[in-house]
């Protein structure tokens, strides 16, 4: 297992203090719970609630066009509880053990994800139309690699190329940039506070980085089209620096009274926040509702709002907790929807192509979707969602053992890449000269 020490830089004459130690927790809370206390926050998980269900919304045809930016704000969420793990075991310990931060990750991502990619390979024997299986099985190869995103690029199978009904897995391109960036910025913190010992240091690559990855997105969008722009993961990567600049700034370098990691809003500040949170919360409402996909503002300037949008909106619920904004999104019903976001994300597609190739004029994007059908597409996937969370995601985390969960992964990703490399029936006679994709376009 890979494991980092770093030692943090101490003016001479200074005796170095030993690593703080975590806060005392309540009586009855074991180790775990402390490690769980620290890692959620509710109206972070709210948050999520709100940007899985603007993608649900803008997928499902319910009229939110720019509903898909939804991801940006679980991009931001995404970075700033990584990067604010990774500081809280810094500072507590003076290490980061980034083994073990990826075997976290994986007990956390992969078993839910395979359960869906089976259950796809399920659908493609027994009863999907025969035109699917090239492109799906290729798109089953690409997530298992966590490279998704790129594949859908190269591929010309994202958003702009493929008929929708044709990609049951192109959502996963945005959990690839996820990985990847999982990948890296634990390393690249690793370096920058080992080399530096210093934070501001840290903000400084962050801060660059986002800048850079905005202008990439303008710089690409005008170079190739959308596509690129909008799932390189170098184009992607702005949202989530936004979130680690927030975790820089909100996680102090030692628990409060209270045990808490977070710094709390200064009181001299509280007019100016809630001025920001304002401005923040219309400028996503408006993104959301307005623009689309295809539209050159989007690229241009709006995938940058919508990340600074969200790291203010993110800010602000955790820098104070008590607010109305927190106390909002921070309910019992709303954080029950973020705590299972994850596994929405994961089955809202396949459900909604499922649902456009049994009912065709779903797809056709000429009329809106009957009610009723939506209605039963929120209903399957939040069912399937909490199955997923509650059988597959919970014990995958909780296992003590790292074996219980390391034989079925394996397994599971091993009988998955067969099915999409070798089991598959022969492709359809007009396919076998090349790739082609059947289906009404949008």
């Amino acid at each position: 297992m890979m494991h980092f020490t770093m030692t943090r830089r101490m003016p001479a004459g200074r005796r170095r203090r030993p690593p703080v130690a975590p806060p005392l927790a309540p009586p009855g809370t074991t180790g775990s719970g402390r490690r769980r206390a620290a890692a959620r926050l509710p109206a972070v998980d709210g948050l999520r609630a709100i940007a899985v269900c603007a993608v649900m919304c803008f997928h499902f045809g319910l009229g939110m066009s720019g509903g898909f930016l939804g991801v940006d704000l679980f991009f931001v969420i995404s970075g700033y509880v990584i990067t604010r793990l990774l500081l809280i075991e810094w500072h507590r310990t003076g290490t980061i053990s980034w083994g073990r931060f990826w075997v976290r990750r994986a007990r956390r991502l992969l078993p839910a994800v395979l359960v869906v990619l089976v259950a796809v390979q399920l659908w493609l024997r027994a009863g999907a139309p025969p035109e699917l299986r090239t492109t799906t099985n290729a798109q089953t190869l690409a997530a298992l690699g966590y490279v998704s995103n790129w594949y859908a690029i190269v591929a010309n199978v994202g958003y702009w190329g493929a008929p929708i009904d044709a990609t049951p897995l192109t959502h996963l391109w945005s959990l690839a940039v996820e990985e990847q960036f999982y990948l890296g910025w634990p390393l690249l913190l690793i370096a920058v506070l080992a080399v530096s010992g210093s934070r501001r240091a840290l903000g400084a690559v962050a801060g660059l980085g986002a800048v850079a990855s905005y202008v990439m997105v303008t710089a690409f969008f005008h170079a190739g089209g959308p596509d690129r722009a909008y799932m390189g993961t170098d184009t992607r990567a702005g949202a989530l620096l936004l979130g680690a600049l927030c975790a820089l700034g909100l996680t102090r370098r030692a628990p409060g009274q209270d045990g808490s990691w977070d710094r709390g809003l200064p009181p001299r500040l509280r007019t100016a926040a809630g001025v920001g949170l304002v401005l923040a919360a219309t400028s996503l409402a408006v993104l959301w509702t307005t623009v689309g996909v295809h539209a050159p503002a989007v690229y241009e300037g709006g995938l940058a709002v919508a990340g600074v949008s969200g790291a203010l909106v993110v800010a602000h619920v955790v820098a104070a907790p008590r607010s109305m904004a927190a106390r909002l999104v921070g309910a019992r019903p709303v954080v029950a929807i973020g705590r299972i976001s994850y596994s929405l994300y994961l089955w809202h597609w396949p459900v909604h192509i499922y649902a456009i190739h049994r009912w065709p004029g779903l797809g056709d994007g000429r009329s809106h979707p009957p009610a009723s059908l939506v209605a039963a597409e929120f209903a399957i996937t939040f069912a399937l969602a909490a199955v997923s969370f509650f059988l597959v995601e919970g014990p995958g985390r909780s296992a003590r053992r790292a074996g219980a969960v390391a034989a079925p992964l394996i397994a599971g990703a091993v009988l998955v890449f067969g099915s999409a490399l070798w089991f598959q029936p022969a492709p359809p006679v007009e396919e076998q000269n090349g790739v082609l994709i059947h289906g009404p376009a949008r």
